[in-house]
Order: C-alpha cells, then sequence, then structure tokens
C-alpha cells in the first residue's frame, strides 16, 4: 500500500501466540494490496477496470469495497471519488478497511493490549501496559517533517490522519486539483475503516469538513490548518 504497517502487543502474551497473531495480520494486509492494488494488472481492481473480470465475478471484498465507496461518494456529495484520472482506484477508502480487518486477526488469536498502525492510522485495543488507562497517540505535525503537533488519549478505536506529511499534496478534487484548504485532517471513531475514509473525504471538503464529520455518530475531526493552527468543529486554537 506504499506505506509501513507495525504491531505493538503488550502485556504476558505466549511469544508463540503473538508470533502467530502476527503472522496472521501481516498475511492479511498482503492478501487485500494484492486484491486492491492498482500497480498489478493481475489484481482484481485492475481486472475490472481493463474489463477482464465481470463485478458479479469479483471476490466478496471488492464488493464491499466499492458498495462503501459508492456510499462515501454519495454522502459526500461527490467530495469522495473512487476514480482517480480517471481510473478506478478505492486507496483512498481500501487502507483503513484492510488495517481494520488485520486488526481483528490479533482479536480473533485473543490478543487483548495491542495497536496496530498502517501508514500513521491505528487501531487500539485495551491499554499501553494491560493495566487499564489510555493510549497516547501523537499527530504527525504536517509543516514539520518528523515533528508532533499534538497528541491525543485514546481507551479504543481507531485514529486516522490524512494530509500533506507523508505522501505530500496527493489528495486531489474530482477535477483534479489538489486539495489545499488544511495541512492535515485527523478523525477518532469505533472504526478505523470510517475514520480513515472520513478524515480523506473531509481533507477534500475543506473548510465544510469537520462539520461534514461530526454528522456521524460517535466521530470527531480536527485540522491542522496550513499556517499551523489546530481547528476543531466549534474552536481555533493558534499552536
Amino acid at each position: 500500500m506504499g506505506t509501513v504497517a507495525s504491531i505493538h502487543i503488550h502485556g504476558d502474551v505466549d511469544p508463540a501466540l503473538a508470533d502467530h497473531a502476527t503472522s496472521a495480520a501481516f498475511a492479511e494486509l498482503q492478501r487485500l494490496e494484492a486484491m486492491f492494488t492498482t500497480f498489478r494488472p493481475t489484481s482484481e481492481i485492475s481486472r475490472v477496470e481493463d474489463g477482464s473480470l465481470a463485478l458479479l465475478d469479483c471476490s466478496a471484498e471488492v464488493i464491499d469495497v466499492l458498495d462503501g465507496c459508492t456510499w462515501l461518494e454519495h454522502a459526500s456529495g461527490g467530495a469522495f471519488c473512487i476514480r482517480r484520472e480517471g481510473r478506478l482506484d478505492p486507496a483512498g477508502f481500501v487502507k483503513g478497511w484492510a488495517a481494520e480487518r488485520a486488526a481483528n486477526c490479533l482479536r480473533d488469536h485473543g490478543l487483548s493490549d495491542w495497536y496496530l498502525a498502517v501508514g500513521g492510522d491505528l487501531v487500539v485495543s485495551g491499554s499501553p501496559h494491560g493495566e487499564g488507562g489510555p493510549w497516547t497517540i501523537a499527530i504527525a505535525n504536517p509543516l514539520r517533517p518528523g515533528g508532533v503537533i499534538t497528541a491525543v488519549s485514546v481507551t479504543s478505536g481507531a485514529v486516522a490522519t490524512s494530509g500533506t506529511a507523508e505522501r505530500g499534496a496527493h489528495l486531489r478534487h474530482a477535477d483534479g486539483s489538489a486539495a489545499n484548504a488544511f495541512a492535515s485532517v485527523t478523525v477518532l471513531g469505533p472504526s478505523l475503516t470510517w475514520a480513515d475514509a472520513f478524515a480523506t473525504t473531509a481533507f477534500v471538503l475543506g473548510d465544510d469538513g469537520l462539520d461534514w464529520v461530526a454528522r456521524f455518530d460517535g466521530y470527531r475531526a480536527f485540522a491542522v490548518t496550513r499556517d499551523g493552527r489546530l481547528l476543531n468543529t466549534t474552536t481555533s486554537t493558534t499552536t
């Protein structure tokens, strides 16, 4: 997916169990990467695009992702778009969705205190030391590479950030112009699938994006402006 994935497990866990769980999670990411990448002509997404694979013959996972993308296009008034430069490309949705499926492998192995991160988007479970208390998640400063602009406390669920810190100005409007109202948007909520998708969409929506995220129960967002301020749906503070 063009980024880095990592898993951190805390507590007194059998090393063999941890190895099995992490291997299963990474294998799931690799399986889904092969299914959705637009850089391999053999992927299902590439074959749908070139007409060699009918949509009804796709895997259930592909149908699930395309359904989610279609819903998001309508819910955002077209701000989210499943096509990039005219070609089918669900990358704005599939990273968080795939990471959440990989995280389920850790749950299925009975692990309780862990986090999984893909490209800076995280799913957390339990606590850092197995003794209760929240995780403290640093938010990258999109204006200062390697820096941190703020941190959030999370007891469960997901944190996702879309912006320019990792990949530069890669998010664009449907007409191809760069989305640049914010430097980054971070969304917190129960599901990484939707936290990531909402962060991408809110970044493209710009000034209306934070209030758009607030429409969805359980999700909240804040943004870093291009001059370094932190904004949420009701207040702004200068950093």
